[in-house]
């Protein structure tokens, strides 16, 4: 008997109580942070120097690495392995009021950059409001943590308009759910506007953004995204840059639950005006991509880029990519993707594999 009743404590010892909330620290563990890390690991093949020339005039030896995707953010810039990145997450609810989120990024394997940090209201009704460092409600890709990437890498109006960092920046933002029949989000944001299209001499001068999100069920087994963006602030010439977008998402699942066939089709076009004091140059370009997922581990993809835009056809930057996803989990999963890219007259092919892993628990991307 008194073996059983050393056994029943020992086992209601070991079982934490909904009510407890100290540990055998004397410290409460139940708000602690869910913090995940993410890696990814990369063999890359490349046939040639891509140029990537910078737009909007910036100096080949200033502006250019930025906008082309320094950071680690994309394929690598020579034939070998590489670690793409190593990314950091803590989510946590601080209290009833407020949630909190942070991600520090280590690209490659030197540096450490804090990618976001950001506080959100909770429970306010039909309204968030958000303030810290975080990427921008600017169309779809920007929004987006590497390892979330739909490709090995941004998509070309992505990395070479908006810069390897996208919006990424200091500010405050509020989301306001509409009240109409459908899905209809707005959302309104203000930035110290750093980023290399912006970056006033005047210190006081801000980015300000604005962008819609409108969502509606086909059926019962699809949806329908529409979204438009504008950005605009004053840049080094103390002059206005604007940045347009609009996008569009079909999204399709089987309603079967063995079938595991899911078929997502998106485009997104961004265009940017900057005035230099002296003319208006204008630079645009959009993406097309496609997802099928073909069997329960099992993803095709393809994608059409095009920058340049209105430019003639022969001074535009085209690329060509196909991927192939083998998803072993939420947790892991291994990609083949093959670009090819056509630029000043050249065809310049590239072959990556990516390893994709997630420790720890991490929160849902957005839909």
């Amino acid at each position: 008997m008194k073996i059983l009743f050393c056994f029943l404590l020992v086992l209601w010892a070991a079982t934490p109580a909904r009510s407890q909330s100290s540990t055998a620290t004397g410290t409460s563990s139940a708000f602690n942070p869910a913090i995940s890390v993410n890696g990814l690991f990369l063999g890359y093949y490349q046939s040639d120097l891509l140029m990537r020339e910078p737009v909007f005039g910036h100096e080949h030896e200033g502006e250019e690495i930025e906008l082309a995707g320094e950071h680690g953010h994309g394929l690598a810039d020579e034939t070998g392995l590489h670690v793409q990145e190593v990314e950091v997450r803590f989510t946590s609810i601080v209290d009833a009021y407020f949630k909190a989120d942070m991600v520090i990024a280590i690209p490659g394997t030197e540096g450490v950059e804090l990618e976001e940090a950001t506080i959100a209201t909770t429970h306010l009704p039909n309204i968030i409001f958000k303030t810290g460092k975080f990427y921008g409600d600017f169309g779809k890709h920007n929004l987006l943590h590497t390892h979330a990437f739909p490709f090995l890498d941004s998509p070309l109006i992505n990395e070479r308009i908006l810069g390897g960092e996208g919006l990424n920046e200091v500010g405050v933002g509020a989301s306001l759910l509409l009240p109409v029949s459908w899905y209809s989000e707005w959302n309104g944001q203000v930035f110290n506007g750093d980023n290399a299209l912006f970056n006033s001499a005047n210190g006081n001068d801000l980015a300000y953004l604005g962008h819609w999100k409108n969502l509606w069920d086909v059926n019962d087994d699809a949806t329908l995204e529409l979204g438009g963006s504008y950005t605009f602030g004053k840049n080094e010439h103390t002059k206005m840059t604007q940045i347009f977008g609009g996008d569009l998402t079909f999204k399709w699942r089987s309603p079967k639950p063995a079938h595991y066939r899911t078929f997502v089709l998106q485009a997104e076009y961004i265009q940017a005006r900057v005035n230099d004091g002296l003319d208006i140059e204008s630079v645009g370009g959009f993406y097309v991509l496609m997802q099928y997922q073909f069997a329960r581990r099992g993803w095709f993809q393809a994608r059409y880029d095009v920058l340049g835009l209105p430019k003639i056809e022969a001074e535009r930057d085209i690329r060509f990519s196909g991927l192939l996803a083998l998803v072993t989990s939420e947790f892991s999963a291994l990609r083949l993707q093959y670009n090819l890219n056509r630029e000043g007259g050249r065809n310049i092919q590239q072959l990556a594999v990516q390893l994709n892993v997630t420790l720890g628990a991490h929160p849902a991307h957005a839909y």
